[in-house]
């Protein structure tokens, strides 16, 4: 079986038919990246779909010092960024969904098994974009420190300091849910 970095050569080489493989290994992992972080079915599956096209679109620039993963979610990252931008809604989104109380679908909800799960997803919601970003690419996607800092662009120390800030201030939010 190829890797994905093999793949991914592949692909850039021309061999356009071979990102099917990448698309059956990743599509699920960069709908899920972005349903946490935009809570949006319909958006996460346009924005996956936008991945992979750029993922054709620039493979080129694929290089051998990055991970296939990495570099997919600074794609996607990339992506995600893209669209704000254009809506220029960043900071509108994010409030209206953390502080959202209606029983509308919750995927987070969904998926958490106990009650302890779902009031640490519901403290995940609450932290801003960036901080819930950290905290899924190293906690739930179990990507490496320098990984992430890639995919962020920025250096390894300042993702472990955002990654320290982000459990400070989940603790916060995990005890103040706790309360109510």
């Amino acid at each position: 079986m190829l890797s994905d970095e093999q793949i991914m050569y592949n692909v850039a080489d021309g061999d356009i038919r071979q990102s099917g493989l990448l698309y059956e290994r990743y599509n699920v992992l960069m709908y899920n990246y972005f349903l946490r972080t935009t809570y949006d079915q319909s958006l996460s599956q346009d924005l996956t779909q936008q991945v992979f096209i750029k993922l054709i679109k620039y493979r080129t620039t694929y290089k051998n010092e990055n991970s296939f993963k990495s570099w997919l979610y600074r794609v996607a990252t990339n992506v995600r960024n893209d669209h704000y931008r254009k809506e220029k809604s960043l900071k509108n989104r994010n409030e209206k969904y953390s502080s959202r109380q209606d029983d509308t679908y919750n995927p987070l909800e969904k998926m958490a098994k106990s009650e302890c799960e779902k009031q640490l997803h519901r403290a995940i919601e609450k932290l801003p974009n960036d901080q819930r970003q950290v905290i899924w690419l190293t906690r739930f996607e179990k990507m490496k420190y320098a990984d992430v800092a890639k995919v962020m662009q920025t250096t390894e120390s300042a993702i472990k300091v955002k990654v320290h800030r982000a459990i400070k201030r989940l603790r916060v939010e995990y005890m103040q849910l706790e309360e109510m």
